[in-house]
């Protein structure tokens, strides 16, 4: 049977080619161009990770040169000389000492374990985990400061043992971007050289205790006129 006059069929392909025209205009207006805030949205990421991408290929440039500059576990336990002036008595006894207190270096296994255990729980209790910085802390002291904005309180403090112990060897106590920037840089070197027995070793005999005593030997002297191995946990509280 045949299909019908060709009016009939020119009619037939008319409709043909509306539905297809109508079809083409929706899958265009669905397969645009995205949205405009898509477009910088996209832009945002892309430029936050190559920024993210140079701030760490910097640090680890920064900390790889401080590690390389950094002198020896031996070399820093060297405690600096010429400073402190003792008077002795005609026996020989000490009984004056002007300017800073050193004590005798003591190993970690000399050190009681009592006294390690209260240092790491006031000052750095996540110390045996984190790689010289802590972001819980840093997080925890930002959101203190956030609180107390104003209120004339002490903020929080966020540095770890290692950020104190580079402070203590390399930096001054001044507070500035510049300082904490490397004073980071230095944890971060500190805890790639050496191992975490070691630092909580520097620490322990570097750090200033008060009363003009640096080190924990010179400070257990100072406080109960014995040396730190003898100290017992109530002194090791007060310390």
């Amino acid at each position: 049977m045949r299909e019908g006059t060709p009016a009939l069929r020119r009619e037939r392909q008319q409709a043909s080619s509306n539905k297809s025209s109508s079809s083409n205009k929706r899958s265009g207006a669905s397969g645009g161009e995205p949205p405009r805030w898509r477009v910088w949205v996209r832009r945002i990421f892309r430029w936050g990770l190559g920024l993210a991408v140079v701030g760490l290929v910097a640090l680890g440039v920064a900390v790889g040169m401080a590690v390389l500059r950094m002198p020896s576990f031996e070399e820093l336990k060297k405690s600096p000389a010429g400073q402190t002036i003792r008077v002795r008595a005609a026996d020989g006894t000490v009984f004056l000492s002007l300017g800073p207190n050193y004590g005798r270096w003591l190993t970690l296994r000399e050190t009681p374990q009592v006294m390690q255990d209260a240092m790491v729980a006031v000052e750095d209790r996540r110390f045996r985990y984190h790689p010289g910085l802590d972001p819980v802390g840093m997080v925890r002291a930002a959101a203190v400061a956030v609180q107390n904005r104003g209120s004339g309180r002490r903020l929080q403090g966020a540095s770890t043992i290692t950020q104190q112990l580079a402070r203590n060897i390399f930096l001054s106590n001044s507070y500035d971007f510049k300082r904490k920037a490397r004073e980071m840089i230095l944890a971060l070197a500190l805890e790639w050289k050496f191992s975490k027995d070691q630092i909580l070793e520097l620490y322990l005999n570097k750090v200033y205790f008060g009363g003009g005593s640096y080190g924990i030997d010179a400070a257990s002297n100072s406080f109960f006129g014995h040396s730190a191995t003898e100290m017992s946990l109530s002194e090791a509280a007060v310390v």
